[in-house]
């Protein structure tokens, strides 16, 4: 297993990756496991352990799209957590990538995202619900 030590604005963590090739990434953040999916092969070197340069802004990592064989439309929580945001309501145009709610798992905020456009259809959760793998959380149409 590789460390690294990782800087994100003036927290520094330590990260073991077993195998940076794996998809998602399966590492250890400070004892605590996580998993991460790289959207970019370019934007991470995974040659040699080394701490990145000091970045502006570093945005949350995403949860990974949702694939549970719900049907077409739906997005669904990709893993269990609670609802601490919802950017969207019905009515809105949603764009892919863009941002429709947040969960909170293991104590980190999941950024949930469109991996399709639409208009939203319905909404089916409200902020502080618990929502388990694979539960309907917006419909697009």
């Amino acid at each position: 297993m590789t460390t690294y030590r990782v800087r994100i604005g003036e927290n520094e963590y330590t990260v073991e990756i077993a195998n940076p090739h794996e998809r998602p990434v399966k590492a250890i953040v400070d004892g605590e496991p996580v998993e991460v999916w790289i959207e970019s092969q370019a934007a991470v070197d995974v040659a040699e352990p080394k701490t990145p340069p000091r970045p502006a802004a570093q945005p949350a990592p995403s949860a990974p799209p949702s694939d549970t064989g719900a049907a077409p439309g739906v997005i669904t929580a990709p893993l269990p957590g609670v609802v601490v945001s919802i950017a969207v309501k019905e009515g809105d145009k949603v764009e892919p990538g863009m941002e429709v709610c947040v969960l909170e798992a293991m104590k980190m905020n999941n950024p949930i995202r469109a991996t399709s456009g639409g208009t939203v259809k319905a909404v089916h959760i409200a902020v502080g619900q618990q929502v388990q793998y694979g539960a309907p959380l917006i419909t697009l149409a």
